[in-house]
């Protein structure tokens, strides 16, 4: 069995390291708001490069206060008792619903965008919908970062706000200066996973940054801003600077692993959603996920054959009926026509070298079977 994810594998392989810096927290008796917490957010503004980092208690906080801080920069441009009008912000069809979640929460009016053909926003989209929205809210599907193109620009240059729901490519470094902001997750299925829960929000700017670190602790200490509990602990602080160290080998690992099945997959004529070898070096590398045929047949017969997949996402949100009311790109659409082809393979740096070419043969003669492909394995 090949299960998705191995959390257990990775576990092993740092166990002493974690143990230690644990028993340490453990028997200094502080436990919130201490060294540890600094740290990790010193650690995580290089590994980003971003000047600012503020970690908080999940990376759906993140999400909702960023949306909350944006909120209330807007709202003394919107007389909401008057005017019965809210601020807009446009999300990706193609995304989990705590994107959406997070900004419906916190009052905004929301229009759900047609992605790409890589499953995230597509900007050229935009311009049909004239001045209607305030803020964007890019999400790097898999890992894909934002690239800078004529749309993103001409956006820009309207004026609007642009933050990036960076849960799957936070890691990129080449794009931050399209935004002001994105949000982080340490879900133990990310790349950089906690243990428990866990999430941070990046910024460029230092008034923000102040704002975070208020709101996500009660508004101390100056009390001047309304404010909830989300912290991280100093557990989880120490644990995550443990897992900080092993990042880049991390990273490294599953590089190596999706340019062999990049190689694979193109001789085998089935689409990586990742791109190319040239995309590769700035992604973030969260999900290799292949586009076909026959979704539903390849994940039955892999799962009988021992190798676990999901599905990322099997319905975009204007299909769902939580979100039917606003406005959506319609059935026929790039995202739909994605969330019925889309298969995400098991993609983590502790598979073996056995594990990854036995997972590409048995994906190249299962979609061969149903798309009259190559059905056995073809090495070069």
């Amino acid at each position: 069995m090949i299960p998705f994810i191995n959390l257990p594998r990775q576990y092993k392989s740092i166990r002493e390291e974690i143990l230690q810096v644990t028993d340490e927290v453990m028997s200094s008796g502080t436990y919130f708001d201490g060294p540890m917490i600094e740290n990790l957010e010193d650690g995580l503004e290089k590994l980003c490069n971003y000047p600012y980092v503020v970690c908080v208690g999940t990376g759906t906080d993140a999400l909702r206060f960023m949306a909350r801080y944006y909120m209330e920069q807007l709202r003394s441009a919107y007389d909401m008792k008057v005017q019965g009008k809210k601020p807009t912000v446009v999300v990706p069809a193609l995304t989990y619903p705590a994107t959406i979640n997070a900004w419906v929460l916190e009052g905004f009016d929301v229009i759900i965008g047609d992605t790409d053909s890589y499953g995230c926003l597509d900007w050229t989209k935009l311009d049909n919908l004239e001045d209607r929205y305030d803020v964007i809210c890019y999400v790097g599907l898999y890992g894909r970062p934002m690239l800078e193109d004529l749309h993103l620009r001409h956006v820009q240059r309207r004026g609007k706000i642009i933050c990036e729901d960076g849960a799957q490519h936070w890691t990129t470094k080449e794009y931050t200066h399209h935004t002001v902001m994105r949000s982080i997750s340490f879900d133990p299925m990310k790349n950089l996973p906690n243990y428990g829960g866990g999430g941070a929000i990046a910024t460029w700017d230092s008034k923000s940054h102040d704002w975070f670190r208020r709101f996500r602790n009660g508004g101390k200490p100056d009390m001047e801003t309304i404010g909830t509990n989300s912290k991280m602990s100093e557990i989880d602080a120490a644990q995550m600077i443990v897992k900080l160290k092993k990042f880049p080998e991390w990273q490294d690992r599953r590089l190596e692993i999706a340019n062999y099945w990049l190689d694979r997959f193109k001789e085998a004529k089935i689409q990586c959603l990742i791109g190319n070898r040239m995309d590769l070096y700035d992604h973030g590398l969260n999900k290799f996920v292949i586009q076909i045929e026959k979704r539903n047949s390849v994940l039955q017969d892999l799962t009988e054959k021992g190798i676990e997949c999901k599905i990322h996402y099997r319905q975009p949100l204007h299909e769902m009926d939580l979100y039917r009311m606003y406005p959506g790109p319609g059935m026929l659409s790039t995202s739909s026509a994605l969330a019925r082809r889309v298969l995400s393979l098991p993609f983590y740096p502790e598979l073996s070298d056995s594990e990854v070419e036995i997972i590409a043969d048995e994906v190249i003669h299962h979609v061969g079977k149903y798309s009259n492909g190559p059905t056995t394995p073809n090495h070069s």
